[in-house]
C-alpha cells in the first residue's frame, strides 16, 4: 500500500567532502533496520559506494537513494557527492527533496563547497538542517564550529542537539527537545536514552532556553503565548520549530559522530515528526504554464530527475511523483515525445538494489525500468492535460579536452561510451565543434574527467587529448562600401549579378542585421534572401583567420539584374565579392570571448588568486567575504586563460578553492594575440595547400 503524502519525508545529505555523509547514511539505514550493520566507506561495502570507481577511489561520485520508516513515516534519503566534479548528482537529489541535512566537521568546520550548497539552497528557499559531525575527533569542537556557521550566514543556528564532551571523552548528545541524554553504546549497536548528567545541566539549560525562545518566533501566537508565560510546552516548541524551518527563519542544529552511531536518534526523530513533508509543496512549471502542488488527488503525474543505465537493469529512470499515484499498468503521457507509455514494473530502490512495488502515492520516488526512450528532465502526464515541469537548473561544466579515438575502428565504441556518460550525467557535455573539428568533453573538474577516461581505458580504447582550441570571432570597426558585379558566361544561360552594398559594425551582442534601401526596380524582391545568404555564408568563413564574423549589418542598396542570366546563385555570389572587397577597408578585428568567473577562495589565498587574475588579462568586478576566511571573486577572463584553470586554482589553493564560468561577451583580442593567430592560420593554410 502506498504511503500517505503527509507521512513521506525527501532529503539531501549534502556538504564538503570527507565530512562523513556517507557514514550518517549508513548509520540512518542501520537505525531503520535496513541493513544490518553500518559498513565503513573504506570498507567497499557501503550502500551507496557501491560502483566500481568510488570503491576503488575511496569518495562518492554518483547520488544514492535509500528509505527507511521510521516512526510510522516513510523517509527517502539521498548520499550526495561532496565533490564540486559531481554537483549535477547533487542537484538532481535537490529535485525531489524538500530539505537538506548539512554535514559538518566538527573540526574542518565551513568550507568551500559548504558556502556553495548554502547559496544553491538559499537560491531555491529549501529548508535546511545542520548536522555536526565528527564530535569525537580530536581537536573538534561543536561550539566554535557554531559560532564559524553563525559568522558566515545571516541566519540563526539553532541546537536542537548538544554534545556530552568531545575528542575520546565525547559520552552522547542531549536532546534539548526532549531534555533527556542519549549515550553512546559501547557496541556501536544504538543510543541509549537517560537522564541529562549534572555536569551538563546548566548548559542543557541555557541551550533549552535559547530553542524555545527561536521556537516562539516561528509563530506570532506562541510569541504572544510565550510573553505571557515565559514557556512553551513541548507540542508548542516542535509547532514553532516546524513553522520556522519550512519557513526558513532559522536552522535547527544536530550533532554526534557518525562512525560511533551518535545523534542518529534524535536528527531522525526530527526528520520524521518536524521536517516539511511533499504535501501542498508547489512544483514549478515552465513559464506560463500553471504551477502544480503535490497533491495525491487528481490524475498522475511526475518528472524524471534522474537517469541510471545499469549493466544488468538497463535504463533506470528516477520520477518524482507530483500528482495523483503512480502504479502497475497505468498511462502515461511524455510531452517531449508525444507519445504514450504504460508502465510495467515499478521499484523503488536501497542503494543499487531494486525493490518492486505496486503503488507509489504523490510526493514518492519511483524508479520506472527499460523505458528507452525517457530521459532526465522529462514530464510524465495525462495526455488530455499537458504539463511540463521546470527542469533541473545545472551548472555550466569548466573543464574540457578534446578526444579523438587512434583507431577509426573504435570511433563506434567511443561515441557510445560518452552518449552513455552524458545521459547520466548531464554536467557532462561531449559536442562536436564544428568550427573547429573537434570532440569536446566537458565537464566540472578534472577528476570527473579523469574517471571517464579510466573507463574508456578500461574498454580497451586507444585515444589522444589535448585542449580544445578557442572558438575566435571576427567583427569589423569601421563602416565600407563595395560594388561588385559577378559576370559568368559558359554558353547557354550565363550568370550576372552587380550589387552595391554598404556594411555597419553593430554593438557587441547584436549579431546580424540584413536591410535594403532600393528605390527602384533594378533587384527584384525575390533575389533578397539570396544576397543575405550569400552574406551569411561569408562571415561563417571569416577574413582575417578563418573565424566567423559577427555584429555587423549588410544593407544593398542598388545592383542590376539580367532578364535571362540572373538567378540566385548569381546574387548569393556577387554579395559574397562585395562582401569580401568591403572587408579589406572595413578594419577587421579579432574577438576572444570572456568568461564570467566566480572564485571561492579561502582569504590567506587571496593575494596570490587577485595577482594570478591580473596575470591573466582578467579583470575583477568584485569580492565578497563571508565571515572571516571565505572570500567570492567576481571576475571577467579571457576564455584562453580558463582551459587549464582548474589545474592552476588547485595549485594556488592547496586544493581547497572552486570556481564556476559561464561566457559572457566577446571583447578585442590584443594586438600581440592577435598577431600570433593570424600567422598559425596562414601557416596552417599553406600546409594544406601543400599537402
Amino acid at each position: 500500500m502506498a504511503t500517505e503524502t503527509q507521512m513521506l519525508r525527501n532529503f539531501s545529505l549534502v556538504g564538503h567532502s570527507g565530512t562523513g555523509k556517507t557514514s550518517l547514511f549508513e548509520q540512518i539505514l542501520f537505525q531503520g533496520k535496513v541493513i544490518p550493520k553500518a559498513e565503513r566507506v573504506e570498507s567497499g561495502r557501503t550502500v551507496s559506494d557501491f560502483a566500481e570507481e568510488e570503491i576503488s577511489r575511496g569518495l562518492s561520485i554518483h547520488t544514492a537513494l535509500a528509505n527507511i520508516t521510521w516512526k510510522g513515516t516513510k523517509i527517502n534519503v539521498f548520499d550526495t557527492p561532496g565533490d564540486s566534479d559531481f554537483s549535477g548528482e547533487v542537484i538532481s537529489a535537490f529535485r525531489a527533496s524538500e530539505s537538506a541535512v548539512l554535514v559538518i566537521g566538527a573540526r574542518s568546520g565551513v568550507q568551500i563547497e559548504t558556502l556553495k550548497l548554502w547559496r544553491f539552497l538559499d537560491t531555491h528557499s529549501m529548508p535546511r538542517m545542520i548536522f555536526i559531525n565528527k564530535v569525537d575527533k580530536a581537536a573538534s569542537d561543536f561550539w566554535r564550529t557554531l559560532d564559524d556557521l553563525q559568522e558566515k550566514f545571516s541566519v540563526p543556528f539553532v541546537p536542537v542537539c548538544i554534545p556530552m564532551g568531545h575528542d575520546e571523552e565525547h559520552r552522547g548528545v542531549i536532546n534539548l527537545l526532549e531534555n533527556s541524554a542519549y549515550f553512546l553504546d559501547p557496541s556501536g549497536q544504538g543510543e541509549t536514552p537517560g537522564e541529562i548528567p549534572p555536569e551538563y545541566q546548566k548548559e542543557a539549560s541555557k541551550a533549552r532556553l535559547n530553542l524555545i525562545e527561536e521556537a516562539a518566533e516561528g509563530d506570532e501566537e506562541l510569541l504572544e503565548h510565550y510573553a505571557s508565560n515565559d514557556t512553551l510546552s513541548d507540542d508548542e516548541i516542535k509547532q514553532g520549530l516546524r513553522q520556522g524551518l519550512a519557513r526558513n527563519q532559522f536552522v535547527p542544529v544536530f550533532c554526534g559522530s557518525a562512525i560511533l552511531n551518535s545523534g542518529i536518534v534524535a536528527l531522525l526523530d526530527f526528520i520524521a515528526a518536524d521536517s516539511p513533508s511533499p504535501f501542498h509543496v508547489v512544483e514549478p512549471c515552465v513559464s506560463g504554464e500553471k504551477e502544480r502542488q503535490i497533491s495525491p488527488e487528481g490524475e498522475f503525474s511526475g518528472i524524471v530527475f534522474k537517469t541510471v543505465l545499469d549493466q544488468f537493469a538497463g535504463r533506470l529512470s528516477f520520477v518524482k511523483i507530483v500528482t495523483g499515484t503512480l502504479s502497475h499498468g497505468k498511462d502515461f503521457f511524455v510531452p517531449r515525445l508525444g507519445k504514450t507509455f504504460k508502465v510495467g514494473k515499478l521499484f523503488t530502490c536501497q542503494g543499487k538494489k531494486l525493490q518492486e512495488v505496486g503503488e507509489l502515492s504523490a510526493g514518492d520516488i519511483g524508479i520506472l525500468a527499460k523505458f528507452d526512450d525517457l530521459k532526465t528532465n522529462d514530464s510524465l502526464c495525462p495526455s488530455e492535460d499537458v504539463i511540463h515541469y521546470l527542469p533541473l537548473e545545472l551548472p555550466r561544466p569548466v573543464h574540457a579536452i578534446t578526444i579523438v579515438s587512434k583507431a577509426q575502428r573504435d570511433e563506434d565504441k567511443l561515441n557510445q561510451i560518452l552518449v552513455k556518460e552524458a545521459e547520466q550525467n548531464l554536467t557532462f557535455q561531449v559536442v562536436y565543434n564544428h568550427e573547429t573539428k573537434e570532440t569536446i568533453l566537458s565537464s566540472m573538474g578534472e577528476l570527473s574527467l579523469a574517471i571517464l577516461l579510466d573507463k574508456i581505458r578500461n574498454a580497451k580504447i586507444d585515444f589522444l587529448t589535448r585542449l580544445p582550441k578557442i572558438s575566435y570571432r571576427e567583427t569589423i570597426t569601421k563602416s565600407a562600401e563595395a560594388e561588385y558585379t559577378h559576370k559568368k558566361q559558359t554558353g547557354g544561360h550565363g550568370q550576372y549579378a552587380k550589387v552595391l552594398m554598404d556594411f555597419h559594425p553593430l554593438p557587441r551582442g547584436e549579431g546580424f542585421v540584413f536591410s535594403n534601401t532600393l528605390k527602384g526596380q533594378n533587384v527584384s524582391k525575390g533575389y533578397l534572401p539570396a544576397v543575405e545568404k550569400g552574406i551569411q555564408e561569408a562571415m561563417l568563413e571569416g577574413f582575417l583567420a578563418g573565424f566567423p564574423l559577427i555584429d555587423l549589418k549588410a544593407n544593398l542598396s542598388d545592383g542590376k539584374e539580367h532578364p535571362v542570366d540572373s538567378s540566385e546563385l548569381a546574387f548569393k555570389l556577387a554579395a559574397r565579392g562585395a562582401f569580401r572587397e568591403a572587408l579589406a577597408q572595413a578594419h577587421v578585428i579579432l574577438l576572444e570571448p570572456i568568461m564570467m568567473v566566480s572564485l571561492f577562495v579561502d582569504e590567506k589565498y587571496l593575494g596570490d588568486i587577485l595577482a594570478d587574475i591580473s596575470g591573466k588579462r582578467g579583470r575583477v568586478l568584485g569580492q565578497e567575504s563571508f565571515g572571516k576566511d571565505i572570500v567570492v571573486v567576481k571576475a571577467q577572463i579571457p576564455h584562453a586563460e580558463m582551459l587549464q584553470y582548474a589545474l592552476s586554482l588547485k595549485a594556488l589553493t592547496s586544493g581547497t578553492g572552486a570556481f564556476e564560468m559561464e561566457f559572457d561577451h566577446f571583447s578585442p583580442l590584443g594586438s600581440r594575440e592577435t598577431e600570433l593567430l593570424i600567422k598559425d592560420y596562414q601557416a596552417h593554410r599553406k600546409n594544406d595547400g601543400e599537402s
